[in-house]
């Protein structure tokens, strides 16, 4: 008996859903059933080690943890590293600005000494921005760098 048009499709996808049950259930699957047509997948290559391999899904390591941990380990210390200036920078600035405006007011200094006690204008926070100026944040702090002809200012201002 040979089934035609729709019903052979409906059939057809009865025995997908009924072998699929079966090998979530540890039954064998029919001898027809090829491994290489079962895995779906592409060949990759790992961006760790280089190795090629076959991948399901989006891997973008090799099989195992040691690739894909050593890869993440990496990435991390960069960022470690990056966060780690920045607090430096930071600590610097607010000693600065403690030593130079202890209680709440504005002063100036000569941009070129903040520097030489280790200013860094790369480290803050977020900014403030007034009519016409932007404010960098450092804690209670804001400073601001002005350019007058040939010399340059740091104003710091604390609430």
């Amino acid at each position: 008996m040979e089934i035609r048009g729709r019903k052979k499709g409906i059939v057809e996808e009865n025995y997908r859903i009924n072998t699929k049950k079966n090998h979530a259930r540890g039954q064998q699957k029919p001898a027809s059933a090829d491994r290489s047509q079962d895995t779906p997948g592409k060949y990759v290559l790992c961006p760790y080690c280089g190795k090629l391999f076959k991948a399901r899904g989006t891997r973008k390591y090799c099989y195992g943890e040691l690739c894909k941990t050593e890869a993440k380990r990496y990435r991390q210390s960069t960022v470690d590293g990056l966060v780690s200036k920045i607090r430096k920078g930071m600590y610097a600035n607010l000693k600065i600005f403690l030593e130079k405006l202890p209680e709440p007011g504005q002063a100036k200094m000569d941009y070129d000494d903040a520097l030489k006690k280790g200013f860094d204008e790369d480290a803050y926070y977020g900014t403030y921005k007034s009519k016409n100026a932007l404010w960098h944040v450092v804690e209670q702090y804001y400073f601001l760098i002005e350019h007058t002809e040939d010399k340059r200012f740091l104003h710091i201002y604390k609430r």
